[in-house]
């Protein structure tokens, strides 16, 4: 871009900040673990956005939105009054939703990007064609008037123009779709890593290559990305802008042809005679890009499992309480029947100390047990201890003293005696715990 178009774009945008800026949309595809939403969060931080806002749902409970506010990094004290709606299909069905978030409006108000994981480039064409496909026939289901999509058709061929210094370029937009588009390949890190596969390096140079050509034809942009090295993220956001509300943006500063990695060529900056002369090899030849770049399993990044120890104190504190909101374990009385009246028959006689009802034992287990995590938290000594036994133990006795039901034997039927009586009551409260 020369520097007298680059005052005029600058003119342009002080225009566009006088009269105000207006939300735009920002439509990103790609399959799922692609990179997308760890973008989004790097943005969040540039962008001063809460990162609670871009795990939000959008106008369908299908489609994810999430929303980034619109600011001037060179100027980041300017309060815009606007954000950047972003949308975020992952599946080719989803395309029919694509209506209910764009419309022959908005859509010229829209930026958008098609994401690829360089951890599976093996899928780079396959994704490409799929999502072209969709939005070709997004473009067909807006049902645009012929001048509004020759209107935006020109809009992309004019910044084409800009960028290029009005030069022909061979093979250049063989298929505008008259929206900003952009290929994005994230996780670029990638390359760095040592395990990769044999012939990285000539796969490499095929899939720049077949990337290239596939953006000179659509007249898209093409950028790598790195979250964990933070590549390219703020370029990334700055161009979207750039080609939203016509920002200034210094393509020369920041294009990058050579460096891998961080590859960034914006539309205008490339053609087929660039890239023939790059790749001599590849271009003589004819490529099939699934035999060339087969599926490789990258060995994933080993993370040890933090293990959280949980404190002493809270857990006798979770014990304590699962002990106490266990049902309390009473002596299971004799059922109750009618009777006649019939000389009295031989009661059996009460259970001696090692004959206790199973009953009683699990009562007397589950007290032990209260007392034990009681003592640990509460600080009790032995004779405080002790004495809380000895209360239970007359309770206990008196229990075992009335195991069997005093039966008041009369014409029509037999009558329970009180177990406890209010003396006693009152003691189990104060040493049993509440409910």
């Amino acid at each position: 871009m020369s520097k007298k178009e680059n005052v005029w774009n600058q003119l342009l945008f002080e225009k566009s900040r006088q009269g105000g800026f207006i939300n735009k949309n920002l439509v990103i595809l790609g399959r799922k673990c692609s990179g997308k939403r760890s973008l989004l969060d790097s943005l969040a931080e540039i962008t001063k956005t809460h990162k609670n806002a871009i795990r939000q749902k959008g106008i369908t409970p299908i489609v994810d939105y999430a929303f980034l506010n619109l600011i001037d990094l060179r100027d980041p004290d300017y309060n815009t009054n606007a954000r950047l709606n972003v949308y975020i299909l992952e599946e080719e069905g989803q395309k029919y939703l694509l209506p209910q978030i764009l419309n022959h409006k908005n859509i010229k108000n829209t930026f958008v990007v098609i994401a690829l994981d360089m951890q599976e480039p093996w899928t780079f064409m396959e994704d490409l064609d799929r999502w072209i496909s969709v939005l070709q026939d997004m473009m067909a289901d807006l049902r645009l008037s012929l001048n509004e999509l020759e209107e935006m058709k020109a809009n992309v061929m004019q910044y084409m123009s800009q960028m290029d210094g009005g030069q022909a370029h061979e093979g250049l937009l063989k298929t505008n779709l008259g929206i900003p588009l952009m290929v994005m390949v994230n996780k670029s890190d990638i390359l760095e890593r040592d395990d990769k596969g044999k012939d990285w390096d000539q796969k490499a140079e095929i899939i720049q290559f077949c990337l290239r050509q596939f953006c000179v034809n659509y007249g898209a942009t093409l950028l790598f990305t790195s979250v964990k090295q933070k590549i390219n993220i703020k370029v990334m956001y700055e161009y979207v802008l750039h080609r939203l509300y016509n920002m200034p943006f210094e393509t020369s500063q920041h294009k990058n042809l050579s460096d891998f990695e961080s590859l960034f060529i914006p539309l205008g900056q490339d053609d087929i005679n660039i890239i023939k002369s790059t790749f001599t090899k590849l271009a003589n030849g004819v490529i099939k890009y699934e035999e060339s770049v087969p599926v490789v399993q990258l060995k994933k990044n080993l993370v040890k499992e933090e293990l959280t120890v949980e404190d002493d104190q809270e857990f006798f504190t979770k014990l304590k309480e699962k002990s106490s909101q266990a049902p309390a374990t009473r002596p299971i009385l004799p059922i109750q029947r009618t009777v006649d009246q019939q000389p009295a028959q031989q009661q059996p006689p009460p259970p001696t100390t090692d004959q206790q009802p199973v009953s009683a034992r699990g009562s007397q287990q589950s007290k032990e047990l209260r007392d034990f995590y009681d003592k640990i938290l509460t600080g009790r000594n032995d004779s405080q201890i002790d004495q809380i036994q000895q209360a239970h133990q007359q309770l206990q006795d008196r229990m075992k003293s009335r195991t069997v039901t005093e039966v008041q034997t009369t014409t029509t039927a037999a009558r329970l005696a009180p177990l406890f009586n209010q003396q006693d009551q009152q003691k189990l409260q104060r040493i049993l715990p509440k409910k």
